[in-house]
């Protein structure tokens, strides 16, 4: 929509008092003086604006385009002059979706373009899981004067939305290929690669496995033995409960939703290593079975389809969302849904608890999964905010992955400016021991 704005009507108005002071006074100096502001009014008055229609094409691009939730997202906006002539006042604004605030950067622009210039646009976004769609880009161009402006809204070419996912086949490979390899190691010696010990040498023990530098220097024979590996029993469980539904800013993830994320990638990742691994979410009934607690064990049908439905679960609550400083801590107890997941463990499973520590029932879960034999490994994802409430309650949470320690868990305290598999490797390699 083109419009025309009346902005010289001081400068109209000055113009013809100095022309009508010149003429009653004869005076040449007042008419020249009103010659300036005159010339103003009239080129203002004169100007043309060309509409914009297609003059310029717009852009968006989305780096990742399938960001894993709370991941940055980089957006990039390119407004680039494809018509004919300049553009001396382009302003550009990019529709961030409504759910959405800016992180850091910019998502408007503004300059003046010759024909084939162009104009960017960086900001970056956190978003939860959740689809989120682009609102249309608002274009405004005005004259050098600014007497004449065109308006309009267009769709960007390029992304137009994205989508924050927990399913782990979104994890790129590589990003877990380096952090984690191999079994999990026993504290039995037999063949593997890591030393154990060293024993007296039996008849029929492999030659490779004699300590020949020992054997140089005493005359005795010994083996060599090594760290067994094999394939453990792993229980990955999500704290879903209410309490975790909570998140550092309205923009980012929920406490349960980064446990769903860690235990999806943690599954599929000890999956691949040929463990023996299930799935279970606490505060959450089964979504295909309706069962409580929700669990997949190791040997399901369709175990993936099966687990990323808990997962999305778990992930999903039941209510709104609320900051990491309104939650406080209830009294603890055993949750009955534990209690049956717990029953039903093998009693040399070790178990992988995805935690943000939100109130003291979270220890009360530590505490019975270790009364029952279990070892533990807890990664807790913090979901407190900058803010003096939430220092507080960072501090609290702090104090409660201690007692999660003093009972013998191995706690990995996951930072969200870590990346997630930096974390789960050093989760990985806390447990694994029995």
């Amino acid at each position: 929509m083109t419009r025309r704005i009346r902005r010289y009507g001081g400068l109209a108005a000055a113009a013809v008092l100095l022309v009508a002071a010149g003429v009653a006074s004869g005076t040449p100096t007042l008419l020249l003086a009103g010659v300036v502001p005159l010339a103003f009014v009239v080129h203002g008055a004169l100007s043309t604006l060309d509409p914009l229609d297609d003059r310029v094409r717009i852009e968006r691009e989305l780096r990742p385009e399938a960001p894993l939730p709370g991941q940055p997202v980089e957006v990039t906006l390119t407004a680039t002059n494809v018509g004919a002539s300049a553009l001396p006042d382009l302003r550009v604004r990019d529709g961030v979706p409504e759910e959405l605030s800016v992180r850091a950067g910019a998502s408007s622009v503004g300059a003046a373009l010759r024909p084939g210039e162009s104009a960017t646009a960086t900001y970056t976004l956190t978003a939860n899981r959740g689809r989120y769609a682009f609102r249309p880009v608002r274009l405004r161009a005005s004259t050098v004067t600014g007497t004449v402006v065109d308006e309009t809204t267009r769709e960007a070419a390029g992304a137009d939305e994205f989508e924050c996912r927990i399913d782990a086949a979104d994890v790129p490979l590589r990003r877990q290929s380096t952090a984690f390899s191999g079994s999990l190691a026993t504290d039995t010696g037999g063949v593997g690669v890591e030393f154990h010990a060293t024993r007296d040498y039996r008849a029929g023990d492999p030659v490779n496995r004699i300590n020949w530098r020992r054997y140089a220097k005493t005359g005795e024979l010994s083996t060599v033995e090594y760290r067994e590996q094999r394939a453990a029993r792993v229980a990955v469980l999500i704290d879903a409960r209410e309490p975790t539904h909570v998140a550092g800013a309205a923009s980012l993830p929920t406490g349960a939703t980064l446990c769903a994320y860690a235990a999806t990638l943690a599954t599929r990742v000890l999956r691949d290593d040929g463990h023996h691994v299930g799935v279970g979410a606490l505060g959450v009934a089964d979504p295909l079975t309706d069962r409580r607690p929700a669990w997949v064990p190791p040997d399901a049908d369709a175990f993936a389809t099966h687990a990323a439905a808990v997962c999305n679960a778990a992930a999903t609550g039941t209510g709104e969302s609320v900051t990491a400083t309104a939650v406080r801590a209830d009294g603890g107890g055993v949750d009955p849904d534990l209690r049956r997941l717990l029953a039903g463990l093998p009693a040399a499973a070790q178990v992988i608890h995805c935690t943000p520590a939100l109130d003291d029932a979270a220890v009360s879960t530590v505490e019975s999964i270790r009364a029952h034999g279990h070892e533990t490994t807890v990664l807790s994802p913090s979901v407190t905010s900058d803010s003096v409430g939430g220092r507080v309650f960072a501090l609290e949470r702090a104090g409660r992955l201690d007692r999660m320690r003093g009972v013998g868990a191995a706690v990995v305290d996951w930072d969200r400016e870590e990346e997630l598999p930096v974390a789960l490797a050093r989760a990985l390699r806390s447990g694994g021991r029995r």
